[in-house]
């Protein structure tokens, strides 16, 4: 399938997850909260999509440049880890950003919101992804690949 289709299905496949999550916060099922169960499977599709992404910058940008451009993306993490929950606070009206305290009514426009940042990631693997299956990977911009070794056979 590839990091690109796959990137795309689990975007998207988050994105049912997320918003189902936010709308049935509040249904129980045979006792069972499926809030938990929607999240859960949720959680599955955002981080097997997250263990899809990490090796994709190396195998795109190639080896030489491969630890910049993923440094780059955990940067950019690392920005995604502190706005995002400052949005949340702001999606739930809390006046203290630090610990903001979540109302029932602020559940289903959060996970909206995250539900929307997953759909920005399946269109980024949609329209800016370049499939590395089945592609050698390069060395750096001249173009040299890392080839596997080839074992030669001598008659004995």
């Amino acid at each position: 399938m590839g990091r690109r289709g796959l990137g795309v299905l689990f975007g998207l496949v988050s994105v049912v997850f997320l918003a189902s999550a936010g709308y049935f916060n509040a249904v129980l099922v045979g006792g069972f909260p499926l809030f938990i169960l929607l999240t859960a499977a949720s959680a599955f599709f955002v981080e097997g999509g997250f263990s899809n992404l990490a090796p994709y910058t190396v195998e795109q940008y190639g080896v030489r440049l491969g630890s910049r451009s993923s440094g780059l993306g955990q940067a950019a993490n690392g920005v995604g880890k502190i706005v995002g929950p400052l949005v949340l606070a702001l999606i739930a009206g809390s006046s203290n950003i630090i610990a903001p305290k979540a109302t029932a009514a602020a559940v289903f426009p959060a996970f909206v919101f995250l539900g929307v940042l997953m759909l920005g990631v399946a269109l980024a693997y949609l329209f800016l992804g370049v499939e590395t299956h089945g592609r050698e990977m390069a060395l750096g911009p001249e173009e040299m690949v890392v080839r596997a070794p080839v074992l030669e056979t001598r008659p004995s």
